[in-house]
């Protein structure tokens, strides 16, 4: 696992200094209803693009895991609860059995 995580990682860095050795003409980039714009290397808006998207997809990633681990916190308690109540239930009385 150790390699394949180096290898995508080799192959994720060379794609990033390809796009931006190929990619360094500059263009405008505005936020058109705003009065801002600048003049950036092409690159750097790809790789934002790129940061954002995986920012986003972790942030994703975590709410769900954070919701399936509280989900999964509900169901260990409630079979805790359960297999209590199925003690109790199923657990003969000595002092019955004794008379």
């Amino acid at each position: 696992m150790r390699i394949l995580a180096f290898a995508a990682f080799v192959i994720f860095t060379a794609f990033c200094i390809i796009a931006a050795v190929s990619n360094r003409t500059d263009v405008f980039f505005s936020l058109h209803p705003l009065p801002f714009g600048w003049d950036v290397p092409l690159y750097m808006i790809l790789f934002a693009g790129i940061f954002i998207g995986l920012g986003a997809g972790a942030l994703v990633m975590t709410i769900k895991s954070v919701k399936q681990a509280h989900h999964n916190r509900q169901q260990i308690k409630k079979i805790r609860d359960l297999e209590k109540q199925l003690k109790e239930v199923t657990t003969p009385d000595l002092n019955e059995t004794i008379k």
